[in-house]
């Protein structure tokens, strides 16, 4: 058993090969999603105030570079809006809505990788496992003698591909939930803001359709 390294598992189990990529990837999107909302923190009730005061000001350029100025996509879901005051209330509505879908996206982005992951790496883990086994049944027959010394290389593959998926696996599940949960709390942020920026434009410029519904 002292003889045997994690490289040379490296060499003779490809599950483990894939868990490493899988481990990579983990890392990689957990520091993008992290580097990604910190940058999305801004002041939203400012950010609400300044387009509007710029909009009654019938300043509609200033408003709109107030919004690309701020990386946010409730700065996307304003221009939206900003540009599209002047339709029918209903129109601004489902535009919004729009937007806030395109801003989930963009927010939910790369986290199925995560949750991907969470989940194939314990099933990959427990393939090596079985790979390992039945390699040390099959050297074992082959050999025809030598006892457990014959198997340990098998063995040692099938308790570290286990491992190793569970290592990748916990990080990924942990991450997603944490991530998951971050989103609830800014959809929530930008379905409010959203909803008042809303009924600001359909009270100072919304038109009402030619059905005369009204939102």
């Amino acid at each position: 058993m002292a003889g045997i390294s994690f490289i040379t598992l490296l060499k003779t189990s490809w599950p483990i090969d894939l868990l490493m990529v899988f481990s990579i990837v983990v890392l990689a999107v957990i520091l993008e999603r992290f580097w990604a909302y910190r940058n999305i923190r801004i002041d939203e009730e400012r950010l609400l105030e300044r387009v509007q005061r710029a909009l009654k000001k019938g300043n509609t350029e200033e408003a709109i570079y107030l919004c690309e100025a701020t990386n946010s996509p409730l700065a996307d879901v304003f221009i939206v809006g900003i540009k599209n005051k002047d339709l029918p209330r209903e129109d601004i509505s489902d535009l919004l809505d729009g937007a806030l879908i395109e801003a989930k996206t963009f927010l939910e982005k790369r986290n199925v990788a995560l949750s991907t992951i969470s989940f194939i790496a314990p099933l990959l883990g427990l393939l090596g496992t079985v790979m390992g086994i039945i390699r040390a049944f099959h050297d074992l027959a082959v050999s025809g003698a030598g006892g457990p010394s014959v198997v340990m290389q098998g063995v040692a593959e099938a308790l570290v591909s286990t491992a190793v998926g569970i290592i990748v696996a916990i990080p990924a599940a942990v991450f997603y939930n944490y991530f998951t949960n971050n989103i609830k709390s800014i959809l929530t942020r930008l379905e409010s803001y959203t909803r008042r920026f809303l009924t600001f434009l359909n009270l100072n410029f919304g038109k009402i359709s030619a059905a005369g519904h009204k939102e």
